[in-house]
């Protein structure tokens, strides 16, 4: 329940960009270096038990070509969390599975909080051949990244455990 009101307030800072609406709250969004498309994650904008949902959406403000899940009832329980720091290194993940892919969504960033450089990416994985396209945010200023916010309310990823133990 904690972590549900800290996501609540931190997601009421955030507003809606790529491809989540007005009523929306984004958070995670950029375009993709590799073939200029939207990547977004949009979730509710009041955020209680009854009515919260989380929406991966992928494509261009004009056709979306992907948006998981489709039904929005439950939609937290779809997606799992992952994050690992240590002085001048920290990851956060978000994750979910999807019609034999896996789906990550990646914040990372290394070095000091003057110097340091932070790397978004999206990450696809074919569950049967094991195989990965790894496709890298542009630093445009259009970028809005939250995914550490989501601490708490998602599950544990288990699938892409950083380390071994490290969400329980």
């Amino acid at each position: 329940m904690l972590g549900l009101s800290i996501f609540c307030m931190t997601l009421h800072a955030a507003r809606a960009a790529g491809l989540c609406t007005a009523e929306e709250t984004t958070v995670f969004s950029c375009e993709l270096k590799q073939n200029h498309k939207v990547v977004s994650l949009c979730a509710s904008k009041s955020f209680t038990e009854q009515d919260s949902f989380l929406q991966y959406r992928f494509g261009q403000p004009s056709k979306i070509e992907l948006a998981y899940p489709k039904e929005l009832k439950d939609s937290l329980a779809r997606f799992g969390y992952d994050e690992y720091s240590r002085p001048d290194l920290s990851t956060f993940i978000v994750g979910f599975n999807n019609g034999g892919y896996r789906y990550e969504l990646m914040e990372t960033t290394e070095g000091g909080p003057d110097d340091g450089t932070t790397t978004r990416k999206l990450v696809v994985t074919s569950l049967a051949k094991k195989h990965s396209v790894e496709m890298t945010c542009l630093d445009n200023g259009k970028t809005v990244s939250d995914i550490a916010a989501l601490d708490g309310v998602l599950k544990c990823d288990k699938a892409h455990e950083i380390m071994e133990g490290a969400c329980n």
